[in-house]
């Protein structure tokens, strides 16, 4: 709870210093960039592509500021900077959404997805832009679903390959209501904490474990706190990419118009470099002392057999209609 408050009035006391003014369509305006990921991971490259694209078609009258590993702020804080403008942009997953916009927890439930390239028809596509319209109405205007990958889980104490060993184990999560669910529904004890005080608990042992995608535990040095990894992928973790609206509203339509494509382009960048890089970072993973295993498509569908009633509990949180037609749409990805 200390370490909570201090960085909240780190931040509000930061940000209070980087209130942004655009007086004039031919004014400098800078854009801080805020993510809560290390300078390795593929969210930084995005974020640098936006950058050069932005500050290239510009000419230089919008500039990006990034600040990589919530040295700016954690995400909930990020959101809240966002609709004040004290923040510009900002990339983030579904569940520091969920707490402004219920309709967002449907992009927490589990085992929606079999491949990347499903998640990009599903958000590129109509529930995409209908999500992006709902967090407008609290200041946020939806640039771009950049990714994140697959979540998968880590601990310390023996391989997750069936619910029952999850028994007894602290998982931490993000502060997401329907992963918890998922997670107690394969049988663990959820934990949220926030993700730049991840590593210190896996080290004290405050929790046994955690879950994440593959570029995250890499990038984060989880291996140095975990012994076992599994390929579970039971979540997608897309990241809509936002900008302030208070900000993007003083923009000219030429200035929105470059930079919603820039993240666009950026969005692409990153996608290829989290494909590209998965298998590798898995090897090297293993070379650093990490114990890797793969489920059987056997034991795949028993962890899809205990999280599949999930959605009925927050069926009247999200709202039957949203509900029903985003499993619909999840459910047609991939056969064109």
């Amino acid at each position: 709870m200390f370490l909570k408050s201090r960085k909240l009035r780190i931040f509000f006391a930061t940000v209070s210093l980087l209130l942004l003014v655009v007086s004039s369509a031919c004014a400098k305006t800078e854009l801080v960039f805020s993510h809560v990921l290390p300078p390795e991971h593929p969210y930084q490259a995005a974020c640098e592509k936006m950058k050069e694209i932005v500050e290239e078609k510009t000419n230089g009258e919008i500039t990006i500021t990034i600040h990589a590993s919530a040295s700016l702020a954690e995400e909930p804080e990020a959101v809240e900077g966002l609709k004040m403008g004290t923040i510009g942009l900002t990339t983030v997953s579904a569940a520091p959404l969920t707490g402004f916009v219920k309709e967002y927890m449907a992009c927490d439930l589990p085992f929606l997805f079999k491949t990347p390239q499903e998640a990009y028809e599903f958000y590129d596509g109509e529930i995409g832009v209908e999500l992006f319209k709902l967090t407008e109405k609290i200041g946020l205007v939806g640039l771009a679903w950049w990714d994140n990958g697959f979540r998968n889980f880590t601990n310390n104490v023996r391989p997750l390959m069936k619910p029952a060993d999850f028994k007894g184990l602290k998982i931490r999560l993000m502060n997401s209501p329907v992963h918890m669910a998922s997670v107690r529904a394969l049988g663990g004890n959820p934990v949220p904490i926030d993700f730049g005080e991840l590593y210190t608990a896996l080290q004290q042992g405050v929790v046994d474990g955690q879950e994440n995608p593959v570029a995250n535990i890499y990038t984060s040095r989880f291996q140095e706190v975990q012994k076992y990894l599994t390929m579970s992928r039971h979540f997608y973790d897309p990241s809509p990419t936002f900008i302030s609206a208070k900000i993007w509203k003083k923009l000219t339509p030429e200035q929105q118009q470059i930079v919603k494509e820039a993240a666009i382009v950026a969005r692409d960048h990153m996608r290829k470099i989290t494909n590209d890089q998965e298998a590798g970072l898995i090897e090297k993973l293993k070379q650093e002392g990490m114990e890797v295993a793969f489920l059987t498509p056997e034991e795949a569908g028993a962890f899809q057999e205990a999280t599949k009633d999930v959605w009925k509990d927050f069926e009247s949180q999200i709202g039957k209609e949203f509900l029903t037609k985003y499993l619909d749409a999840a459910s047609k990805v991939g056969k064109k």
